[in-house]
């Protein structure tokens, strides 16, 4: 059977895996870490595969591209 793997937040990362606006993901950042400046998020985005992990096969469609928004410890 093959496994599938879902990006968890932890206290200093975020993954959304869907599309948001500029003004959800700030939000969304306000919610997680109230009171927090620009200078301590960054926001990248990265693909993981999330299905069929096991297979030798390579489909796109077993990605999933998340906004990977993260705070940085001063």
């Amino acid at each position: 059977m093959a496994q599938e793997f879902w990006p968890q937040d932890t206290a200093t990362e975020m993954y959304l895996a869907s599309t948001y606006d500029l003004k959800e993901i700030l939000e969304r950042i306000q919610k997680k870490w109230p009171g927090a400046t620009p200078e301590q998020i960054t926001i990248d985005t990265d693909r993981f595969q999330t299905k069929c992990i096991g297979y030798d096969l390579y489909d796109p469609s077993d990605y999933t591209t998340f906004i990977v928004i993260r705070r940085i410890e001063a």
